[in-house]
């Protein structure tokens, strides 16, 4: 499933949902109108879709906040939580765009160590996490319109699990199709 995201591009629905997630920045530039945004004026907190935060980071206009920072014992939490639930784990909805706030703030700060461990503790809990959505969704395909499994996923997740549904259900049908 793919989408047209900025200048025209297409991209996986997946990636359009990450990018549209919100964070919490704070101006550190007056800033004019732009892209239906704004004026801000330095020293304004808003929440902006990550893209546009994160842009307005590099370009040294903001800074993000504090409370769109994952710790790295969140994830590790999350982590150990998955390792033992049955269900994928309940995320929270900004969950993607807290991790890339987080990675990008890592990367400004040079803190290698601390951005290779919550790169390998993300990725293993995406793995989990995704290896878990295939597993039950091709033994109960049913859960798709389950509330509380959709509950678990962040809208990242929930957009792949519809997509993992429908390969796994064409693919069932076709192998086991007489």
């Amino acid at each position: 499933m793919f989408i047209t995201g900025r200048a025209g591009v297409s991209m996986p629905v997946v990636v359009g949902l990450a990018e549209s997630q919100r964070i919490r920045i704070q101006i550190v530039k007056d800033l004019p109108q732009f892209m239906g945004l704004g004026p801000y004026k330095a020293g304004t907190a808003v929440q902006l879709p990550v893209y546009t935060a994160l842009r307005l980071v590099e370009i040294g206009a903001a800074k993000i906040d504090e409370s769109s920072l994952l710790r790295p014992q969140e994830v590790a939490g999350l982590k150990f939580v998955e390792e033992r639930e049955q269900l994928p784990a309940k995320l929270p909805e900004d969950f993607y765009a807290r991790l890339r706030a987080t990675v990008a703030q890592l990367k400004k700060d040079g803190d290698s160590k601390a951005l290779s461990a919550l790169i390998s503790a993300a990725r293993d809990l995406l793995i989990r996490r995704v290896e878990k959505m295939a597993r039950l969704l091709a033994a109960s395909p049913e859960l798709i319109d389950d509330e509380d499994f959709q509950g678990r996923l962040a809208p990242e997740e929930r957009a792949l699990a519809a997509a993992l549904h429908g390969e796994v259900k064409a693919l069932l049908g076709e192998i086991l199709s007489p």
